[in-house]
């Protein structure tokens, strides 16, 4: 999974050759799923680089016991938007065995670093359906650092630490509990009862590591299984 700006810019052909060169490798063992970022502008060369995709901005897939909804934040997300209507139905057919919910895109809603927080509005309407639906692990790059912030119950996952220039911590957040300048990926493991999410530099140190339960959702039952791992980046 990844949470957006894929190359620097979208638009330069030159750059996804880069990337496909650098990344050919981990492109045919693994499955890629990308979001959306503000410098991918959604090209042409993004969707023909990511073909199964056939042109859509937003979607979900499941692996591991884990619903990932995948959304655009360079559009609109407000309700009544043709995006927030897909999100709510998502998220409304999600079977209840299915008992981790997982949200990623580009833009964060809480970010104690060098953009605005919430740049794109997206806090109101987009917390009340998250608690709704039990979405409590949320994933977004656009600043780049790691960080991980929690507010009622969900936490918020900034991993912008990919590759390019790294941003200091601007004003301090009460909701902010590590952020780390450096670049990384996250692991997420599943677990019996949680999920284990880690962040990992690039010497192989875990920066950070912390369990995430179940999002509370009526009914839910507990379909047990082996560890397995997810990357994050």
């Amino acid at each position: 999974f990844r949470v957006g700006d894929i190359v620097d810019d979208g638009n330069d052909l030159a750059q996804w050759r880069l990337f496909r060169e650098i990344h050919e490798p981990l492109l045919k063992m693994a499955e890629n799923f990308p979001a959306l970022g503000n410098h991918d502008h959604a090209s042409p060369h993004y969707f023909e680089h990511f073909p199964f995709l056939q042109g859509r901005h937003w979607y979900s897939v499941e692996r591991q016991g884990i619903h990932f909804v995948i959304l655009d934040s360079n559009v609109d997300l407000s309700p009544g938007s043709e995006q927030y209507r897909w999100l709510k139905t998502d998220l409304s057919m999600v079977p209840r065995e299915v008992r981790f919910r997982v949200a990623i895109f580009h833009h964060p809603v809480f970010s104690a670093s060098r953009h605005v927080e919430d740049e794109k509005g997206n806090q109101p309407h987009l917390l009340p359906l998250f608690k709704l639906y039990g979405v409590n692990l949320i994933f977004s790059g656009h600043d780049h650092s790691y960080q991980r912030l929690e507010y009622e119950d969900m936490i918020f996952v900034v991993t912008g630490g990919g590759g390019a220039k790294l941003y200091s911590k601007g004003e301090d957040k009460p909701y902010l509990k590590i952020y780390q300048k450096t670049h990384h990926f996250c692991l997420l493991s599943v677990r019996k009862d949680s999920l284990r999410i880690q962040a990992v530099d690039l010497d192989s140190r875990i920066i950070d590591e912390f369990f995430v339960a179940p999002g509370i959702f009526p009914n839910e039952t507990d379909t047990g299984g082996r560890e397995k791992g997810i990357n994050v980046f």
